[in-house]
């Protein structure tokens, strides 16, 4: 018997909340906190004149490493809510961006070296933007299903269409099956 495809509909039960798992996320936040600390330390009180040209070298480029992923976990999405009003990504450091369901133009699933959702919509005071979001974000699939089904208007690239008519097929069938 194949499995049964466990997508929810939002519709009529928000407030809904997707998020970054916190452990995940805080751990990550403590770990390079640490890598940080320890590089800067190395570079201040163990590093002499004397030292080699390598022993000055890897604690600077561990460094930039760590402040970029450190970096990274402040400013990558956060969580993804839907209200019956709006839509809202929300991220720790940055701006929340709330967006209206009648204002999104437009969704593509695009691959720039991973996948990505481009969520094309116009903000309040009438300007066209563009909310770049990465595809590994949890249960993205989901939630790019659900913005399909809140904002009809939306235009879709081929292949979303296409993943968004199968869930809806296979939906449709389950909910036959289940009656």
């Amino acid at each position: 018997m194949p499995r049964e495809l466990n997508f929810d509909l939002v519709r009529g039960r928000m407030p809904v909340r997707y998020r970054m798992p916190v452990l995940k996320r805080v751990l990550g936040i403590v770990a390079h906190s640490l890598i940080s600390g320890y590089c800067i330390f190395v570079l201040f009180f163990v590093i002499r004149n004397t030292s080699p040209f390598l022993m000055k070298f890897v604690p600077l480029l561990v460094l930039f490493v760590s402040l970029d992923a450190l970096f990274k976990h402040f400013t990558t999405l956060n969580s993804v809510i839907f209200t019956p009003e709006c839509l809202w990504f929300r991220y720790l450091l940055l701006p929340s961006v709330p967006i209206e369901y009648d204002r999104i133009s437009s969704m593509e699933l695009r691959k720039v070296i991973t996948y990505y959702m481009f969520l094309e919509f116009t903000d309040r005071r009438g300007k066209t933007r563009v909310l770049k979001s990465p595809a590994s974000f949890p249960k993205m699939l989901e939630i790019m299903y659900n913005i399909a089904d809140l904002a009809p208007q939306a235009r879709l690239n081929d292949e979303l269409d296409k993943m968004v008519g199968v869930i809806r097929r296979v939906k449709e069938r389950q909910g036959q099956d289940g009656q």
